[in-house]
């Protein structure tokens, strides 16, 4: 199936789009260069072409994300490659809303295996979509910010947890934002 992809510009930087007629195959968050996005994205998706006018909805919605007005997207996700575990964690972590977050610990207990601590993590590193399945919204179960393989790592998920108006001081985020309960539930949608 032919890909397509889409470079433009958000308030931290240039951001990335490919693919294809099922949905976006891959997410790449700002900071990287443009040129150095565009290699990239050349050297994984090397029969994918440039087209400027492919994702206008998508683009829409991640400038609105970046400017503050939106709290949610709305995109069709081509998930046909990623194992059944990533698709529960994914399943359970896009039910984590705008302004909250759950640690590893917590996912791994919401998907039934309190014991897989690192493969939720891994889950997280492997993540195609940022932002559409937040796991920028994954902290550590002591607060400090972990695990995010995006270009501008962890001063880059700083920032959008700061956008969601997370506080994070000193790399952390403070006790009382990390529910010991699932964050669904704090708001008194279950558990």
């Amino acid at each position: 199936m032919e890909n397509s992809y889409v470079i433009f510009h958000v308030e931290p930087g240039w951001m990335g789009l490919v693919g294809n007629k099922k949905g976006l195959k891959r997410i790449y968050l700002p900071g990287l260069k443009k040129q150095e996005l565009k290699e990239r994205i050349a050297s994984e998706f090397p029969q994918s072409e440039e087209e400027s006018s492919s994702w206008g909805q998508a683009q829409k919605q991640f400038v609105e994300y970046f400017s503050g007005k939106r709290s949610k997207f709305d995109l069709p996700l081509d998930m046909s490659e990623i194992t059944p575990f990533q698709r529960k964690v994914y399943s359970v972590l896009s039910g984590v809303p705008f302004g909250e977050v759950c640690t590893y610990r917590w996912l791994a207990q919401k998907i039934g295996n309190p014991k897989a601590l690192r493969a939720v993590g891994l889950a997280n590193a492997t993540n195609r979509w940022p932002l559409v399945i937040p796991c920028h919204r994954v902290v550590g179960s002591n607060g400090f910010l972990t695990g995010f393989s995006a270009p501008g790592g962890l001063e880059l998920k700083a920032r959008l947890l700061r956008l969601e108006d997370i506080p994070v001081e000193a790399g952390k985020v403070p006790a009382e934002r990390i529910p010991l309960t699932p964050a669904l539930s704090r708001k008194g949608r279950g558990d």
